[in-house]
C-alpha cells in the first residue's frame, strides 16, 4: 500500500511541480492537472470506478431491502408534517376517524394511530409477533444506543428481582438520595436558584446508578457524565443523520453514532472490575440466596440478580455490563422527566406541600420511611399518579414494532416494521373518564380510592387502559415499582428538607414533543430552592 501511494501519488506530484514550476501556476490550477493525473492513474482508475460499482449495488440494496415508509404501504389516511414531533397531525386525525386507524408521519417516523377501543386486543399480542422492545429499539437506533436490547434475563430482573428488593433496600435509597440532593442541590439556607431540568437529571443520574452499577460507581463523576451524556450523543446523531437522504443514512450512522460507541466502551472499563469482584462473591457464596438478599448500608445486588437468571455462560462481563448500562441508560430519561413534572406541580401548591407533608410525617419511623412499598403514601400516590396523567413522559401508549404480519379487528394487515401506537393523551384527558381533565386535582386518584373496593385500584403504578403511561399486560413496564418507588423517597425528602417554588411564579407547562413521541422537560424553568432540614451548610 505504501509504495503505491509513493509510486502513484508522491512521485508525479514531484514530478510534476519541478516541470510545471516555470509555468508559475495558480494552486487551484495545479490541483485540478494532480487531479486528472491521479484519476486516470491505472490503480487510482480502478480504486475509483471499483468504489462507483460498489455505490451503486449499494443503492439497488437499499432500493430492495432498505426500510420503507408505512404510509407508502398501508391503505390508510395519512396526515403528514414537517414538524419534528406529530401532536397536532394526531389531533387533526383523531377528528376525522375516531374510532379508525390512520398514520402520522413526521421528520423522522410513521407510526399507525389506534383508537383506544383496541387496547385489550392490542396488550394481549405476544411479544414475539408485536414488541414494545423492538419499537424503543427502532426508535432510539437500538443497535448503536442499546436501547430496546432488553433480554428476557433484564426484563424479569428489573420486574420481579428488584420490585421484590424495594423493601429492604428502602434505607440504603433514602441513604443515596439524600446524598444526591446534597451533591446537586446543597443545604444553603438561602434561597438559590437552580435549572429545573439539569437538577433533576442530575438526581436521578446519581440515583439510578447507585441501584444498578453500585454506589461507589453511581457517584464518581466519570461514570454519571458518560451515562448522562450517553443520551446526549445519540440524540446529536439522530439529528445529523435527519439532515442525510434515507439512503444515505446506514452508511453514516457509524460515523456519528462512533462518540456513543466509544462513551458504551469507557462505561464497560469502569463495569468490569465491579462486575468480576460481584460475579466472584456469587459464585463462592455456600447459599446462592445470601448474595441476593440487601443488605443495609451495602449496594443493591443487581449483578447478583442478573447471574441467577442466566444460564452457564450467557452471563459474560459484557452481556452484563450491557444490561447495567442498558438499565442506567433507559431509567434517567423516564425518571428523571416524572421527577421533573412532580417538582414543578408541588412547587406552584404550597397548599399540596402541607398535605403531603403531614402525611409524610405521619408515616415516618424515627425520621425514616417505612420498610415497604410505601403505599402508605396514599395522597402522595394520588398526586403523583395525577402528575403522570397529566404530563407523561410519552405521548403514545401500547407502542409495538411488528415482528410478524399482523392484523387487528379493524384495519388493514401491518406488513413487518410497522410502528403501532395507541393516543395515551387521548386517554389521559377524556372528559368520558375524568370530570375537568385538563385540571390538576391531587386528591383524584385518592377519592377514587375511598370508595368501597378500590383500594387495590388507581394506583400510580396500575398498568391498565385508563392508566395508559406504563403500558399494559405481559409487556407493561418492568420497572415502573422501581420508579414510583424512588419518586416517592425523593418527594418525601423534598418536603421535609426543602421549600421550593417557581422563579417567576406559576405558568403553564410546555413540554418539548419528541420525535420519538416522547417528551422532554422545558430547559428554561428555574427552581428555586432553599434548605429548611438539619445540619444546613455555612452560608
Amino acid at each position: 500500500m505504501l509504495s503505491t501511494i509513493q509510486s502513484n501519488i508522491i512521485e508525479p506530484y514531484m514530478v510534476l511541480r519541478q516541470t510545471l514550476g516555470p509555468l508559475k501556476l495558480s494552486r487551484w490550477q495545479l490541483t485540478k492537472i494532480m487531479a486528472k493525473a491521479m484519476l486516470f492513474g491505472s490503480v487510482l482508475r480502478s480504486i475509483f470506478v471499483a468504489s462507483v460499482i460498489a455505490f451503486a449495488f449499494y443503492l439497488l440494496w437499499y432500493s430492495v431491502f432498505g426500510e420503507k415508509h408505512t404510509e407508502k404501504i398501508l391503505d390508510l389516511p395519512v396526515f403528514k408534517t414537517n414538524a419534528s414531533h406529530c401532536d397536532d397531525i394526531i389531533k387533526e386525525g383523531q377528528k376525522k376517524y375516531p374510532n379508525d386507524p390512520f398514520v402520522v408521519v413526521n421528520k423522522r417516523f410513521s407510526f399507525v394511530v389506534y383508537p383506544a377501543t383496541v387496547w385489550d386486543e392490542l396488550k394481549r399480542i405476544p411479544e414475539h409477533t408485536a414488541s414494545v422492545a423492538g419499537y424503543m429499539h427502532h426508535c432510539n437506533s437500538g443497535d448503536w444506543s442499546l436501547v430496546g436490547n432488553e433480554t428476557q434475563e433484564l426484563w424479569k430482573t428489573m420486574n420481579v428481582d428488584l420490585t421484590r428488593a424495594l423493601p429492604a433496600h428502602l434505607g440504603n435509597l433514602q441513604e443515596d438520595i439524600a446524598l444526591a440532593f446534597d451533591t446537586v442541590v446543597g443545604r444553603s439556607t438561602k434561597p438559590h436558584e437552580k435549572w429545573h431540568m439539569f437538577t433533576t437529571v442530575g438526581l436521578m443520574g446519581r440515583l439510578n446508578a447507585t441501584s444498578f452499577a453500585g454506589r461507589d460507581l453511581g457517584f464518581r463523576a466519570a461514570w454519571y457524565w458518560s451515562v448522562t451524556l450517553a443520551p446526549v450523543f445519540a440524540h446529536f446523531a439522530n439529528t445529523l443523520l435527519k439532515m442525510l437522504p434515507d439512503f444515505l443514512k446506514p452508511l453514516a450512522r457509524p460515523i456519528f453514532y462512533a462518540p456513543v460507541l466509544l462513551d458504551h466502551q469507557f462505561m464497560r472499563q469502569m463495569l468490569y472490575p465491579i462486575i468480576d469482584k460481584n460475579t466472584k462473591e456469587f459464585r463462592e457464596a455456600k447459599d446462592p440466596k445470601e448474595p441476593m438478599a440487601p443488605k443495609p448500608g451495602k449496594n443493591l445486588p443487581f449483578t447478583a440478580f442478573l447471574l441467577a437468571r442466566y444460564k452457564d455462560g450467557a452471563a459474560t462481563p459484557h452481556q452484563l455490563s450491557t444490561d447495567i448500562i442498558q438499565a442506567s441508560y433507559t431509567s434517567i430519561p423516564s425518571t428523571s422527566t416524572s421527577l421533573y413534572h412532580a417538582l414543578w406541580n408541588l412547587a406552584q401548591r404550597p397548599e399540596a406541600q402541607e398535605i403531603l407533608r403531614k402525611e409524610v410525617e405521619e408515616v415516618m419511623i424515627d425520621g425514616k420511611l417505612p420498610s415497604t412499598h410505601l403505599q402508605e403514601l396514599k395522597r402522595m400516590d394520588s398526586f403523583l399518579r395525577e402528575s403522570l396523567r397529566l404530563h407523561p413522559i410519552t405521548h403514545f401508549a401500547l407502542q409495538r414494532r411488528v415482528n410478524k404480519p399482523l392484523k387487528l379487528s379493524i384495519g388493514p394487515e401491518l406488513p413487518v416494521g410497522t410502528l403501532i401506537v395507541l393516543d395515551a393523551q387521548a386517554i389521559n384527558r377524556s372528559p368520558e373518564l375524568y370530570d375537568n381533565p385538563n385540571e390538576f386535582d391531587m386528591d383524584r386518584f385518592w377519592r377514587l380510592r375511598q370508595i368501597p373496593g378500590n383500594d387495590g385500584k388507581y394506583h400510580a403504578v396500575t398498568a391498565n387502559a385508563t392508566a395508559p403511561i406504563w403500558g399494559d399486560g405481559a409487556q407493561a413496564c418492568p420497572g415502573r415499582y422501581y420508579g414510583v418507588c424512588v419518586l416517592k423517597i425523593s418527594l418525601a425528602h423534598v418536603l421535609m428538607n426543602y421549600d421550593i417554588e417557581l422563579k417567576g411564579g406559576p405558568r403553564p407547562l410546555k413540554p418539548i414533543p419528541v420525535p420519538n413521541g416522547t417528551f422532554g422537560p422545558d430547559p428554561s424553568v428555574k427552581m428555586i430552592w432553599k434548605y429548611k432540614g438539619k445540619n444546613p451548610s455555612p452560608a
